[in-house]
C-alpha cells in the first residue's frame, strides 16, 4: 500500500518519469542522443507533490490514495486485497500510539515493508521502506521525512491525516541509477531491477 513514490518505479511512475528529466544529472553520455546514456537521479531532492493519505479507525488502516485505494484491519494478520499487481495481501499492526508497521506480500511472499513513526509534535514522521515488486526481485529501499498537511479525526491514532515527503533522506543505488536512449522513432527507458518501457 505504501505508494509507488516511496517504492521504486512501479509500471503507473514508469510514465511519469519524463517529468523528472529535468531534476537528473549525469553519471555519463554517450551515443548520438544527449539523452543515451546512465543517469543518476538527484538523491538530495525535497520537492514532492504528492500527498499520502491515512486513517486508521475502528481497527481498520485505510490508504485512501494507494492505487488502488485499500482497506484491512489492522490486526497484524494478512489480509487479501484486489487490484494491485505488486501484492494480494497486506498486514497492517500497531506498534504504539506513534507508529504502525505495513507488510505486503504477493502469493505469501513478503514484497514490501513500511514502517511509519511520527514524532511527539505530530506534525512530522519517519517513514522506512523497502519494495521489491521488479522484474529481477531485487529489494530498493529508502527512508523518508514526512511533513504532515492535515490532521486526522479528534482522538484518532498518531498517524492518519493527509503527509507529503519534506525530505527523501536515503535511496538504495537502484532506485536511482537509469539508462536512456533515444532514437529516430523510439525512446526507452530502463533501471537496474529491468523495469522500463519503450
Amino acid at each position: 500500500m505504501a505508494s509507488a513514490d516511496q517504492k521504486g518505479l512501479p509500471l503507473k511512475q514508469l510514465a511519469k518519469l519524463g517529468l523528472l528529466l529535468t531534476l537528473l544529472g549525469p553519471l555519463q553520455i554517450s551515443a548520438q542522443s544527449l539523452f543515451d546514456g546512465q543517469w543518476k537521479i538527484d538523491d538530495n531532492l525535497t520537492q514532492s507533490t504528492i500527498h499520502y493519505d491515512y486513517l486508521l479507525l475502528d481497527g481498520a488502516f485505510r490508504c485512501l490514495t494507494c492505487d488502488p485505494s485499500t482497506e484491512v484491519k489492522a490486526d497484524g494478520q494478512d489480509h487479501a486485497v484486489a487490484g494491485n499487481p505488486c501484492y494480494d495481501a497486506v498486514s497492517v499492526r500497531v506498534l504504539d500510539d506513534r507508529t504502525i508497521e505495513e507488510t505486503d506480500k504477493k502469493k505469501g511472499k513478503t514484497v514490501g515493508t513500511l514502517k511509519m513513526m511520527v514524532t511527539g509534535d505530530g506534525n512530522t514522521a519517519t517513514e522506512n521502506w523497502t519494495e521489491s515488486c521488479n522484474p529481477k526481485g531485487d529489494v530498493l529501499s529508502g527512508e523518508d521525512l514526512m511533513n504532515r498537511v492535515a490532521p486526522g479525526p479528534r482522538g484518532a491514532h498518531a498517524v492518519p491525516g493527509s503527509w507529503k515527503i519534506s525530505k527523501r533522506v536515503s535511496r538504495s543505488e537502484n532506485t536511482l541509477v537509469i539508462t536512456l536512449r533515444l532514437t529516430a522513432d523510439a525512446f526507452s527507458f530502463s533501471d537496474p531491477t529491468d523495469q522500463g518501457y519503450v
